[in-house]
C-alpha cells in the first residue's frame, strides 16, 4: 500500500512540476530528453550544405527563373536555343546561360568548374548539369554532383538523399535555414550544434507527452506562444490570451490583404508576360518528347504486319493518342502566340459532316442546318470547346442533349441543350475559374476564352440550360 501511495505521490508530483514549468522550460527540457535518447539517424549540417548547395535543394529551382533574369534576354536566349544563331542577349546577367545554350549548340564540352560558377540552375529550370547529361551521357558520373536533387533516382527513405528527395518546400526552407528543430514525414529533426538527430514518432511523442505540450505545423494563420522551424508548439491548456491575439492577428491579417491587393495590380501585367512565357517555353519542351513518341509510333507501324493480332487495339489507341498530342502541341503553340494573335482557321467542305463526327461519342439529339455549307473554322479549338460543352451536359445536366446547328448573317450558331435548371443569372458564376459547382467553372472559362479569340460570343439561357455560340465562319474574320 504505501508503494502504491508513493507511485501516485511521485507521478502527481512529475505532473505538478510540468504544469509549473514555464513553456521555455519545457521546451528545453524536450530537447534535453530527445538528445539523450537514441537517434534513428545523425548528419553533420556542414557535410549536407557541402554536398547539396541551396539550388540544387530548392523545389523552386526546377521552374523557370523568370525572376532572376530579364524578361527581354530570356525570349532572345529562348529564340536563339531553338535556332543556334544569334543576335544572342549582352545582358551579364544572363553571360553563364548563353554560354551553356552556344555550347549545347555547337557541342563544346564545358569542364567540370563552370557547373560550379553557373550557379548550377538553367534559366529554364533544373540544372544545367541534367541538361547537360542529356546531351552527353557518358559525362552522368562525373556531374552527377551537381544535379538537383529531385533529379537523381529516388533515395531510399532512411538516406540522407532520401530524406532530402522526399522533404516538401517549406520543409526544404527551414532546413536550409538551419531551424533549430522541425518536422518532416513524421520525423522530428533537432540540431545540436553542427549536426542533425533525427527521431521517430514513437520517441518524440513520448517525451512531448511527459511534458504536457503539442505541436503542429506552422502556418500563417496560426498563432504560436512558441515556433521553431516549420513547427508551432503549443500548451494543452491555453487561456483567453489566445483568443485576443488571434483576433489581434486577424485584423493584422487583413490589412496585410489589402496591401498585398494593391501589389499585386501593380505587377499583374508583369506577371501575365511571364506566365505566358512559361507556357510558350514548356509547350515548347514538350515537342521533342511527342516527336519521339511519333518515331516510336511509325517503327511499329513499318512492322505491323510482325505484331500479335492481340495488340492491334493498343496499338490503335498508341497511333490515336499519338495524334492527338502532337495536334494538341501545335494548337497550344498557336494559342501560345504573342500579343493575342489571330487564331488560324481552315476549310471544312462539309459543316454537317464534321458535327456529326464531333458529337458522334456522345449520345445527342443532332439538329442539322437544312442547307449544308463550306465553313472555315478553328477546327481543333472549336471542336475542343463543343466537346467540353456536351461532356459537361451528359456529367451534369438532364438528359435528353440537343445539339442545334444554323447559319445566320454570316456566322455559326451552335446551341447545346438539355433539361437542366441553369439560366443566364447563374453565369456569372459559372464563368469564374475554380469557383463553380460539380467542376463546370474551367472548362466553361476555357470554352468562353476560346469563342472570344475566334471572334464570336457565347451566352447561357434557361431553364432548361441552353449554352449558344455564335462564330463568324465565312472568313478570315472568323479568327477572333
Amino acid at each position: 500500500m504505501k508503494k502504491i501511495a508513493l507511485l501516485l505521490s511521485l507521478c502527481f508530483s512529475a505532473a505538478c512540476t510540468a504544469s509549473v514549468q514555464s513553456l521555455p522550460e519545457r521546451l528545453d527540457a524536450v530537447r534535453s530528453d530527445l538528445l539523450q535518447s537514441e537517434p534513428l539517424a545523425s548528419y553533420d549540417f556542414r557535410q549536407l550544405q557541402s554536398l547539396y548547395p541551396h539550388a540544387l535543394l530548392k523545389p523552386s529551382s526546377l521552374l523557370p527563373q523568370t525572376a532572376k533574369y530579364p524578361l527581354k534576354s530570356m525570349r532572345r536566349l529562348y529564340a536563339g536555343s531553338q535556332t543556334c544563331k544569334g543576335p544572342w542577349p549582352v545582358s551579364p546577367l544572363v553571360t553563364q546561360p548563353v554560354v551553356f545554350t552556344r555550347a549545347v549548340c555547337n557541342n563544346t564540352k564545358l569542364p567540370t568548374g563552370w557547373f560550379i560558377r553557373s550557379g548550377y540552375i538553367h534559366p529554364g529550370g533544373g540544372s544545367y548539369a541534367f541538361r547537360y547529361i542529356k546531351k552527353h551521357p557518358d559525362s552522368e558520373e562525373r556531374l552527377s554532383r551537381f544535379l538537383h536533387i529531385q533529379e537523381k533516382p529516388l533515395a531510399p527513405t532512411n538516406t540522407e538523399l532520401g530524406r532530402l528527395q522526399r522533404m516538401s518546400s517549406e520543409e526544404i526552407d527551414v532546413f536550409i535555414a538551419g531551424a533549430e528543430a522541425f518536422v518532416s514525414n513524421g520525423e522530428l529533426w533537432v540540431r545540436n550544434g553542427n549536426e542533425y538527430h533525427i527521431y521517430g514518432q514513437p520517441s518524440w511523442s513520448v517525451v512531448l507527452e511527459r511534458y504536457q505540450l503539442l505541436f503542429k505545423r506552422l502556418n500563417n494563420t496560426d498563432f504560436c506562444l512558441a515556433k521553431t522551424g516549420n513547427i508551432c508548439w503549443q500548451e494543452e491548456d491555453q487561456s483567453q490570451l489566445t483568443f485576443y491575439l488571434l483576433v489581434g492577428l486577424g485584423i493584422a491579417n487583413v490589412a496585410l490583404l489589402i496591401g498585398w491587393g494593391v501589389y499585386r495590380l501593380r505587377i499583374r501585367r508583369r506577371a501575365m508576360e511571364e506566365r505566358m512565357l512559361v507556357l510558350q517555353i514548356l509547350t515548347h519542351e514538350l515537342r521533342t518528347p511527342i516527336a519521339s513518341l511519333a518515331m516510336t509510333v511509325e517503327g511499329f507501324r513499318r512492322h505491323f504486319d510482325a505484331l500479335p493480332e492481340s495488340l492491334y487495339d493498343e496499338f490503335r489507341r498508341l497511333t490515336e493518342d499519338s495524334r492527338r498530342l502532337r495536334q494538341l502541341a501545335e494548337a497550344s503553340k498557336d494559342y501560345l502566340q504573342a500579343n493575342q494573335q489571330q487564331l488560324s482557321v481552315a476549310p471544312v467542305e462539309s459543316y454537317n459532316e464534321w458535327i456529326e463526327f464531333i458529337a458522334e461519342p456522345y449520345e445527342v439529339n443532332l439538329v442539322l442546318p437544312e442547307e449544308d455549307k463550306s465553313v472555315e473554322l478553328n477546327v481543333y479549338w472549336l471542336g475542343t470547346c463543343i466537346d467540353n460543352l456536351l461532356s459537361n451536359a451528359h456529367k451534369y445536366g438532364v438528359t435528353p442533349i440537343t445539339l442545334t446547328s444554323s447559319f445566320k448573317d454570316g456566322k455559326l450558331i451552335i446551341t447545346v441543350e438539355d433539361k437542366g435548371q441553369l439560366g443566364a443569372k447563374d453565369w456569372s458564376r459559372l464563368r469564374k475559374p475554380f469557383v463553380s459547382e460539380k467542376g463546370l467553372g474551367l472548362g466553361l472559362t476555357i470554352v468562353e476564352s476560346m469563342i472570344r479569340r475566334m471572334g464570336g460570343r457565347m451566352k447561357l439561357t434557361g431553364p432548361p440550360t441552353t449554352f449558344i455560340l455564335e462564330i463568324p465562319c465565312e472568313s478570315n474574320s472568323a479568327t477572333g
